[in-house]
């Protein structure tokens, strides 16, 4: 009796398993590859133009001013006209100086006379060596005076050190004038300067022999692009905006007046054979993590799958931007729909074809 019920059990079971088989057949589901826009990171030069707000400056910008005290007696300082180096610009009253030069000339005639006095008696053994020593001292000291009387003459006198332009007459034709006292502005204009100043970022990328063209491009009546050369720069950069200043110049022009204070366009064009080379990816390919951080998904050939890799960036140019670290060259990246990738996904590079 029991034998029977196993039996009956064991078909059963066995009548079921086979239904089960029957309607519950195993579906094997394919995984399908996500078709994806690939780029390819390759070598770019970073960026090689660059333009900068200019101001035009004048090679040199001085104050004159008289070495010595007097009463103003002429001024000659058309301002906004251009004059010629020795050209008298302003005058002391001469009387006072030119008083004093014949006072001078007087006590070195009395004291060169005094000094023979006194040798001649030394001579004859009857002066002492020190009296003719204070003689000799006398003498000199009258020598001075005299220079000193003639080149204070020179001083009331006041002339242009350099063919200029007369920017600002700063006093008018009257008044007792101190020594340092402003009389005039004067620009020396025999080179035109132009002063901007740049990024730090810039600063360190660049050394001077890698700019292989500089121009500036002055508007308005002007209306014309000059070649310049590099003048100078500061070493320090500006506590507040982090730049630095840069001069540049040209050679004046005789056709044309180019006044300081004109605004202009500087541009720096770096050598393309002289540029750092960088690796460089479209800047679609980025995605920004929440930390700030930059990242790219880079496409492995062999499992067909991406992954994510953090990378440092640099300048971007064109739409390409400079990677700095974190890729190789010849790897390849997602360009588009960056947003929708997942770590390891599996994808199809799209063919344009």
């Amino acid at each position: 009796m029991g034998y029977k019920r196993s039996l009956f059990a064991l078909l059963i079971i066995t009548a079921a398993l086979v239904g089960c088989g029957d309607n519950s057949e195993v579906q094997q589901v394919q995984e399908k590859p996500v078709v994806v826009q690939l780029s390819e990171v390759t070598n770019a030069t970073t960026e090689h133009e660059f333009t900068f707000p200019a101001k035009v400056m004048a090679k040199t910008t001085v104050d004159l001013a008289f070495r010595v005290s007097g009463r103003l007696h002429s001024v000659n300082l058309p301002e906004g006209k251009t004059i010629k180096k020795g050209r008298v610009i302003a005058r002391l009253d001469p009387e006072p100086f030119e008083r004093a030069v014949r006072m001078a000339d007087v006590r070195l005639q009395q004291a060169r006379l005094e000094l023979k006095r006194v040798k001649t008696i030394a001579i004859r053994g009857i002066g002492s060596e020190k009296s003719v020593d204070n003689a000799q001292v006398d003498f000199e000291l009258a020598e001075i005076e005299l220079e000193n009387a003639k080149a204070n003459l020179e001083y009331s006198v006041l002339k242009a050190p350099f063919n200029a332009m007369v920017s600002k007459r700063l006093i008018e034709n009257e008044g007792f004038i101190k020594p340092g006292t402003a009389i005039a502005r004067l620009q020396d204009l025999s080179r035109i300067h132009f002063k901007f100043d740049i990024p730090e970022r810039i600063v360190n990328q660049y050394s001077r022999s890698q700019v292989a063209k500089a121009s500036a491009y002055i508007d308005g009546a002007i209306d014309k692009d000059f070649d310049i050369e590099y003048v100078e720069y500061s070493t320090e950069p500006d506590p507040v905006s982090q730049t630095y200043e840069v001069v540049y110049a040209m050679d004046a022009l005789k056709e044309i007046l180019i006044t300081p204070g004109l605004h202009a366009t500087v541009t720096l064009k770096g050598s393309d054979a002289m540029m750092p080379k960088v690796l460089g990816v479209p800047v679609n390919a980025l995605v920004t993590g929440t930390d700030n951080s930059m990242s790219v998904w880079v496409y492995d050939p062999e499992t067909q799958r991406i992954h994510n890799q953090v990378v440092k960036v640099g300048s971007m140019v064109n739409g390409w931007v400079a990677v700095l670290s974190g890729i190789e060259n010849g790897q390849r990246v997602v360009s588009a729909g960056v947003t929708q990738m997942k770590e390891g996904l599996l994808v199809r590079p799209f063919d344009m074809q």
